[in-house]
């Protein structure tokens, strides 16, 4: 619901949507004249109850926000967030209740102009509920990094808030392809007649990261996936596991078209996909970091990427862009 002040929770102005949302195209009337939107989450204790006497952390992953936003649990501050194509997170454990709890988000997309492309606004990626245990792995706490691909060894770490971590490699048939105890930052850990990650062979590894207890029991996990690859670049060119790689890419924005902003996994797979039937290897993100979504869709089908931060430093190449302080 669009609205200048913050809603009742019984607001007749609110109506049902489904996440990601962009209500920019979604009110196509109103587009840019009403730049203020509210989102609203109930969580009923009968199908998410809050324990209070519980050492569990509660806490709303935002994959993306457009743009300004500002976190309300139960009528109170939780959190905010300026930029709006970088993920963020938000601890709701303080002010959480037993009971009914009542989540509002607000984002504000009033001044314009604000970039120099379609900026969708609202929350226009996935939203994820994480509730952690006491001692847990961080979210996107899991970091591999290839050391050499002959003989092929990896690098992983795991950032959580204390004890030992068991590390598991498993291969694109679900197979566990090597295995290893990381008991202090990171540990190196050599990978067996390994499948290179390249632009005409994509192979994809999974790593699953469990966070062990003093008797050996598993108080956390995590999952990701990884491909083998070794990057190196000189005056002689830009090689990719010892082979030299042209690039041969282009610029996209983050928007899909008549889907709005909105990221959906399907339509970020179907765009790489196209680029890559015409030839592409290579796509620059323009000027933003780009969804997972989309990361992932490059993993899987063999393209590299290059994941931008922004496009302006200290001038303006609108008016209100992320140049203003």
């Amino acid at each position: 619901t669009l609205s200048p002040t913050p809603p009742a929770q019984n607001d007749s102005r609110f109506y049902p949507v489904n996440l990601p949302h962009d209500w920019l195209i979604a009110n196509s009337a109103d587009h840019y004249e009403n730049s203020e939107g509210w989102y609203q989450k109930i969580i009923s204790s009968d199908i998410l109850p809050f324990d209070a006497s519980s050492d569990d952390d509660w806490l709303l992953y935002f994959e993306g926000v457009y743009m300004d936003c500002t976190i309300f649990v139960n009528g109170m501050q939780a959190g905010e967030w300026k930029y709006g194509y970088s993920s963020f997170e938000v601890r709701l454990t303080p002010f959480l209740k037993t009971g009914e709890n009542t989540i509002l988000v607000k984002t504000d997309n009033s001044q314009q102009p604000d970039s120099r492309w379609y900026s969708g606004a609202g929350i226009y990626r996935p939203v994820w509920l994480h509730i952690q245990p006491k001692d847990h792995i961080a979210i996107e706490g899991i970091r591999v990094k290839t050391v050499s691909i002959d003989p092929t060894v990896m690098e992983v770490s795991v950032e959580r808030t204390a004890g030992k971590v068991q590390v598991e490699i498993i291969d694109a048939e679900g197979k566990q392809a090597a295995t290893a105890l990381l008991e202090k930052d990171s540990v190196q850990i050599p990978l067996p007649k390994a499948h290179l990650w390249s632009e005409e062979t994509p192979y994809l590894y999974g790593i699953r990261a469990s966070l062990l207890g003093a008797d050996s029991s598993i108080l956390d996990q995590a999952k990701d996936t990884f491909g083998v690859r070794l990057i190196t670049w000189s005056p002689k060119g830009f090689f990719v596991n010892g082979k030299e790689t042209l690039l041969r890419g282009g610029c996209i924005h983050h928007d899909n078209g008549v889907l709005g902003a909105c990221t959906y996994d399907e339509s970020e797979m179907r765009r790489i996909r196209i680029l890559k039937e015409n030839g592409y290897n290579a796509i620059r993100c323009a000027h933003n970091p780009c969804s997972k979504a989309l990361l992932r869709a490059c993993d899987a089908l063999g393209v590299y990427i290059m994941d931008e931060t922004w496009d302006m430093w200290y001038s303006h190449k609108s008016k209100y862009d992320y140049a203003t302080e």
